[in-house]
């Protein structure tokens, strides 16, 4: 194997890599997200929840925002869009920070 495509194979693996690391990392972050949520909303049901909401962006980008968003509103919890994309943001830093191990 040329030095080219052991280059070219070695992105193709590093960017695999990191697909499935934010997947899971995102994954992860929802779960957080839900516990967090089930909790603001004092839901009896909350690790149920948040494995519901740990896949809820595989079919949508903003799937767990809009979930999270529309389920705090009918809760009537007031939590504007600002700060709850700021928490996601902090909890997937979080996430990603224990995933590598540092």
């Amino acid at each position: 194997m040329s030095a080219l495509k052991k280059r070219a194979r070695a992105l193709e693996d590093e960017f695999a890599y990191q697909q499935e690391f934010m997947f899971k990392a995102q994954a992860r972050r929802n779960a957080l997200l839900g516990l967090w949520a089930a909790n603001t909303m004092h839901r009896p049901d909350g690790d149920a929840y948040a494995r519901e909401l740990a896949m809820a962006d595989v079919g949508a980008p903003d799937g767990a925002f809009n979930r999270v968003r529309a389920d705090l509103r009918s809760a009537g919890v007031d939590c504007p869009d600002e700060e709850l994309r700021d928490r996601m943001v902090v909890m997937l830093k979080d996430v990603a920070r224990d995933m590598r191990g540092y």
